[in-house]
């Protein structure tokens, strides 16, 4: 089968008819970035802080809880509320601010765990549930592996005591 010569003419032909005229587009993109305008509100000015100096006025650190204030016992016994035994002794660990006891380790098996408290000091002190620990009369609710629940009681300022429960976790340092 042989071909016509006329066929590679043609395709030459189709090839050059096919050439795009761009001319058009060009001119519509240049005229439309020449018209263009940028239109940006200016920022508002910017705030300048002022630092006050800080004046220490108290011997408390100002990022450590304050003490809680210990009421009279004779002011609290004509309240209606609950009240908390003021009158039993302090334990060793009741003298040391929560935030200030780590928890180190767990001893005992599943009937009994003994929480290894370690206290600014330096002493380790074992407690289980019942014992006391921390300035607000936390009392240890619950010993687990990982951390400590403990009952905390505070003075609402009327009279009346509210409960809260706090957890201290085991530390890992």
């Amino acid at each position: 089968m042989r071909h016509p010569f006329y066929l590679p003419f043609m395709f030459c032909l189709l090839l050059v008819g096919c050439r795009a005229n761009n001319d058009s587009i060009s001119m519509f993109i240049s005229n439309t970035h020449l018209a263009a305008e940028v239109r940006i509100d200016p920022l508002p000015a910017q705030f300048e802080f002022i630092a006050d100096e800080f004046v220490m006025t108290d011997s408390r650190g100002p990022f450590v809880r304050p003490y809680p204030k210990q009421m009279d016992t004779a002011e609290t016994s004509n309240k209606s509320c609950w009240q908390p035994n003021l009158q039993r002794e302090l334990a060793a660990l009741e003298s040391y601010p929560l935030d200030t006891l780590t928890m180190k380790g767990v001893l005992g098996d599943r009937k009994q765990l003994w929480a290894l408290i370690y206290t600014p000091e330096g002493q380790l002190m074992k407690v289980r549930e019942g014992h006391y620990l921390g300035l607000n009369h936390g009392k240890v609710q619950r010993v687990g592996s990982r951390s400590i629940d403990v009952d905390e009681i505070l003075p609402d300022g009327a009279g009346c005591w509210l409960k809260r429960t706090t957890h201290l976790a085991l530390s890992q340092q």
